[in-house]
């Protein structure tokens, strides 16, 4: 029976023989070892043993002898825990258990094992003992114990792996070396063999040394001989056969071989990785090369190819390739005849060469060049405009009132504009660039007024993290220059120096403390105006809550005021006005606040004062003001007052309520025949004039609740052509017993305005004009006069934005009309609410301008797109001189200012006519046409109402 298969070679069948030898003798080693460990093993359990009996006989013996079962429980629980033991149970000397760990008292003992036993422990777990427990060699007890036979299965597992492993490792070595053996004896025979077998395969290379003279030499010398033999004969025609290759079929061009008759007969390989056909797919074309060139140049390749056939040389023929997929690619032929060795005409030769590459590169080097024309072209350009914007930007730097100073990262000057030199008064040509920048300031004619402090803040630059602000510098000259710095980066954020920036700010802050002195200030008298008035009004009865202290509130009002001012002009009754400001002032004390609230209204704030001082203050000023002597064209004017007391929390616990308390008391020293002063009585308060003022409230109220309100319009006409421009609104109110009776606006305007109704009015105007001019578009355009007391509504501009966005109306189609006196009153809140109102799109008029007192020198302060001469200044125009002087500078300085006029109450041809020469634009008026609600551009609303709403209150 055969062992191993017959096929095996000589040196496999040796190595296998020796392998087996090896593991036989490793396997006795391994038996042999295990025996001798598990004896050692045995050995050193005994030993173990026999300490952990002495361990636990010194342990527990003294405890058993003194019955300390208690002390036993835990010495064997602390010994079962520590010492590989799973069991103890130990036995007094009459054999009753008396302690035991690890073990229930119920369950019987297990039986003794004679000895520790190596092997004995990879099969059981527990290896179970007994020991007699002495005290000074005498029997106490006896402990029954199990001990843990892990330790000796780990230790005789862990040999095993050793001895496994050595045995292992061996065998390895062994074999490595019985390869290295039957490699050496077997090198010669393996060599031929691979050589024969080399040769079979074609390598006619392969020559094997001959190192004896043995059977195996002897053979190795005859392979060699045969392999020379036949190497010399194929030698030749290999090379004949590698020419032609070379030349045909490893050519980077498509060779190919064409017949007199135009018949391909031959061609390379090449042609397949040019067109994707197999040189067989073309031999047995009958129109080649036909289909391999585009169809646009197929004929006419065909046709040189005729040509060349008559014996022609040709060369770069170029015409587009076409290829098996169909796609096209650019190619070049060469062709030259063949003639035989008797010089027989034997066809053309064609290489064809694919050009592609080279028609991209010139295509592309064609784009490149005219891309680069055009890139020329564009830097000039760009060259062209960075000059100019380099020139721009020099132009505005050097027009900036802001002093720049850029510095370097070295804390050198590169560049400072004209500003900065004269921000700091440095003589002009003084060279800056290149210096210290504090160099740079040395240079400097102005001088800083606190040196000590301010000094080391000049061109100090921020530390980490530090958020400097502006620098504020006092100059010994009175001027405030502002310093600040920014840091400059590169494009890829780099720092590359600073930039300071100065400004001389004092013009600008000399105007920021007039615009605050005017935002709380009456423009007329110089005294505290309503908006102040209001804010220390809430502070003083917030102090009086606090400490439970006493505000009084004197509300003053002249009398017959109206006829002054009808009877000698706006003038003389700002002339008035000022006048017993001056006297008031003198009455009021520093903790007192005394205000114009509008028109002839003052009022003073008087805390913590007692009744019989009120009383005092009172007299004194309505006998101060009746004493004031005024002249005015010959004529001596006297006026008195009447003055209105009330007291928080006496009389009212709030603003509002005080303020109407101390009106009441006002028109109660009126009744009581005015020239007087009263403190307000709660039982006076139902006089026949509050209940007029009550009634008239409730009426606003309905009119508006129940549609009773009313529009008419006047037109609008402009001067030159008297085409019509836009309409004025006037509201009128409807009786509410009698519908057909219409209320004029000076029967309830004054009232709205004192109860505030007069903010529901200019809504409601508002709403309905804004709602006609969606309805129809025929209207030119509206304008609504709005009520100062619409001055403190913040919400009033988006109220109307929001309008003229939810009925589509353009803005433009809207003017708002603001009265002079109104808007000079409280000028802070009239330029905040304008330029609200701009922010909307709508046009905005000043209306009745020219009956304050200052109104040149504050139109410029008012933004407005338009202004209207008061009919004051126009009635019986022809015959006033001076009005007329008045209408000349009103248009001159509005021209001025870019603003539009228009004059009201225009009632004769002769005014109207004088108006043009004067270059007032706009015109309205009786002569013109007359205020009606029925006017025909009106008819298409449903409403009734007009293009630009200009709202009446006069």
């Amino acid at each position: 029976m055969k062992i191993v298969p017959s096929s095996m070679s000589l040196r496999t069948r040796l190595l296998l023989a020796c392998t087996l030898v090896q593991v036989m003798m490793l396997a006795l080693l391994i038996v042999n070892g295990i025996r001798v460990v598990d004896e050692k093993l045995n050995e050193r359990t005994q030993v173990h043993l026999e300490e952990q009996k002495q361990l636990l006989n010194a342990a527990l013996s003294s405890p058993l002898a003194g019955r300390q079962y208690r002390t036993l429980t835990e010495i064997l629980e602390r010994v079962r825990a520590d010492s590989g033991i799973v069991y103890l149970v130990l036995f007094d000397h009459n054999e009753k258990l008396v302690a035991s760990a690890g073990w229930e008292r119920a369950v019987p003992l297990p039986p003794l094992d004679v000895a520790p036993n190596a092997s004995f422990a990879g099969q059981a777990m527990y290896f179970h003992t007994a020991m007699d427990v002495e005290s000074s060699g005498i029997k106490v007890g006896r402990l029954h114990f199990g001990l843990s036979t892990a330790f000796m299965r780990t230790a005789r597992e862990d040999l095993i792996r050793e001895n496994l492993a050595v045995g292992a490792l061996a065998l390895v070595l062994s074999i490595i070396s019985m390869v290295a053996l039957s490699y050496w004896l077997t090198r010669s025979l393996a060599q031929l063999t691979q050589a024969s077998e080399s040769l079979t395969a074609g390598d006619f290379n392969v020559r094997l040394p001959v190192e004896d003279g043995g059977e195996v030499g002897k053979l190795t010398h005859a392979y060699n001989v045969m392999a020379d033999a036949l190497q010399g004969r194929l030698k030749a025609l290999a090379e004949s056969e590698a020419k032609f290759t070379a030349i045909a079929d490893y050519s980077y061009d498509c060779e190919c071989w064409i017949n007199p008759e135009g018949k391909l007969i031959w061609i390379n390989p090449r042609v397949l990785d040019m067109f994707g056909y197999t040189p067989e797919e073309c031999l047995a074309m009958a129109s080649f090369p036909a289909p391999c060139v585009a169809e646009t140049d197929a004929a006419r390749t065909v046709r040189q190819i005729h040509r060349a056939l008559r014996g022609n040389t040709g060369q770069d023929y170029e015409f587009r390739g076409r290829r098996k997929g169909g796609s096209e690619f650019w190619a070049a032929a060469d062709w030259r005849p063949i003639y035989d060795g008797s010089g027989g005409y034997l066809g053309i030769r064609i290489s064809i060469r694919d050009i592609t590459q080279r028609k991209e590169t010139e295509q592309r080097l064609e784009a490149t060049v005219v891309e680069l024309r055009e890139a020329q072209t564009v830097q000039q350009d760009y060259l062209t405009r960075a000059q100019d914007e380099h020139a721009r930007l020099s132009a505005l730097l050097a027009a900036m009132d802001t002093g720049i100073l850029f510095v370097s990262g070295d804390n050198k000057v590169v560049y400072s504009n004209p500003a900065f030199t004269r921000v700091w008064m440095i003589a002009p040509g003084t060279r800056l660039i290149g210096a210290n920048p504090q160099e740079a300031l040395a240079t400097a004619s102005s001088t800083l007024a606190r040196p000590e402090e301010q000094g080391r803040r000049v061109l100090r630059l921020p530390e980490e993290g530090e958020v400097q602000s502006a620098l504020e510098l006092q100059m010994t000259d009175g001027r405030l220059i502002t310093q600040q710095v920014h840091s400059v980066e590169d494009v890829y954020g780099r720092p590359v120096g600073h930039l300071w920036l100065f400004q001389d700010v004092t013009r600008e802050r000399q105007t920021a403390d007039q615009l605050i002195y005017l935002a709380e200030r009456d423009a007329l008298t110089g005294l505290y105006n309503r908006h102040r008035f209001n804010e220390e009004l809430a502070r003083m009865i917030a102090d009086a809550q606090r400490h439970s202290s006493r505000v009084a509130l004197l509300f003053l009002d002249l009398d017959d005021f109206k006829y002054i001012n009808d009877t000698f002009g706006h003038r003389a009754g700002d002339a008035m006005l000022i006048r017993v400001a001056g006297e008031m002032a003198g009455q009021v004390r520093r903790n007192e606040l005394f205000a114009r609230l509008g028109g002839d209204e003052f009022a003073i704030l008087v805390p913590e004062i007692s009744d019989e001082m009120l009383r005092v203050l009172a007299e004194r000023i309505t006998h101060s003001i009746a004493q004031v002597r005024f002249q005015y064209e010959g004529q001596s004017l006297r006026l008195t007052s009447s003055l209105g007391i009330a007291v928080f929390p006496e009389h009212a616990d709030n603003a509002e309520d005080l303020i109407a308390r101390a009106d009441t008391a006002m028109y109660q020293a009126k009744e009581a025949g005015k020239n007087a002063w009263r403190i307000y009585r709660s039982d006076l308060d139902a006089s026949l004039e509050m209940v007029k003022r009550m009634s008239w409230n409730d009426r606003i109220l309905h009119a508006l609740e129940n549609n009773l309100m009313d529009l008419q319009f006047q037109g609008v006409y402009t001067t030159a052509n008297r085409v019509l421009s836009h309409f004025e609104v006037l509201v009128r109110m409807r009786d509410k017993d009698d519908p057909t009776r219409l209320l004029l606006p000076g029967q309830f305007i004054p009232l709205a305005e004192k109860s505030g109704k007069i903010l529901d009015i200019d809504r409601w105007v508002l709403r309905e004009s804004i709602q006609m001019l969606a309805e129809s578009k025929s209207i030119p355009a509206l304008a609504v006069n709005i009520s100062g007391r619409s001055f403190d509504e913040p919400m009033l501009p988006q109220y109307i934005a929001e309008l003229l966005k939810r009925y589509g109306v353009a803005p433009q189609r809207l003017v708002v009309e603001l009265t002079e006196t109104s808007a000079v009153s409280d000028l802070h809140d009239a330029q905040r609410f304008i330029e609200a109102l701009h922010h909307t799109g709508c046009g905005v008029s000043l209306d009745d301008f020219g009956t304050g007192f200052s109104s040149f020198a504050y139109l410029k302060h008012l933004q407005v797109d338009s202004v209207k001469i008061d009919g004051l200044f126009i009635r019986n125009l022809p015959k006033e001189r001076d009005n007329q002087l008045f209408v000349k500078a009103m248009v001159t300085v509005a021209r001025g200012l870019h603003k539009t006029t228009i004059a009201e109450c225009v009632e004769d041809e002769e005014t109207l006519v004088m108006l043009g020469r004067f270059g007032v634009d706009c015109v309205q008026g009786y002569y013109l046409e007359k205020p009606r609600a029925d006017h025909p551009l009106m008819l298409g609303a449903s409403r009734l109402k007009t293009t630009t709403m200009e709202l009446r209150f006069t």
